[in-house]
């Protein structure tokens, strides 16, 4: 069985001025060390971390943080993993490696509330 990712990433001054200066930005970010959310994965796999959530209109944005052994990092908005496991939704990253993750406890109607389809009719 392979091992959990212990892997972190320190946010940088920029990337904290970014993610905090966002309308709408859920929480306060600083540059205290976050933890790869991939429960396992291989080396050629980036790891990756939620550093903030965005309120925007019809929606909430989802901020990942992604970075490699080699020290590339990107920060951008990633689609979620729409897969559903018993009545919960995993919110990590589209495409993930390891097992889905439901540890945030959104059930399907409350995570399709805060996440309308794209071209949906307003609710």
């Amino acid at each position: 069985m392979p091992m959990p990712c212990t892997a972190e990433v320190a946010p940088t001054d920029d990337e904290v001025r970014a993610l905090n200066a966002l309308p709408g930005a859920d929480f306060e970010v600083d540059t205290e060390p976050l933890g790869c959310d991939f429960g396992a994965h291989g080396s050629a796999a980036q790891h990756a971390v939620c550093p903030q959530m965005q309120y925007e209109p019809g929606g909430l944005a989802l901020w990942w943080l992604f970075w490699d052994d080699e020290g590339r990092r990107e920060l951008r908005i990633a689609p979620g993993c729409e897969k559903v496991v018993v009545s919960e939704v995993c919110l990590l990253v589209e495409d993930h490696p390891g097992a889905c993750d439901q540890s945030i406890g959104f059930t399907r109607e409350e995570l399709a509330a805060e996440l309308p389809r794209p071209g949906a009719a307003p609710g």
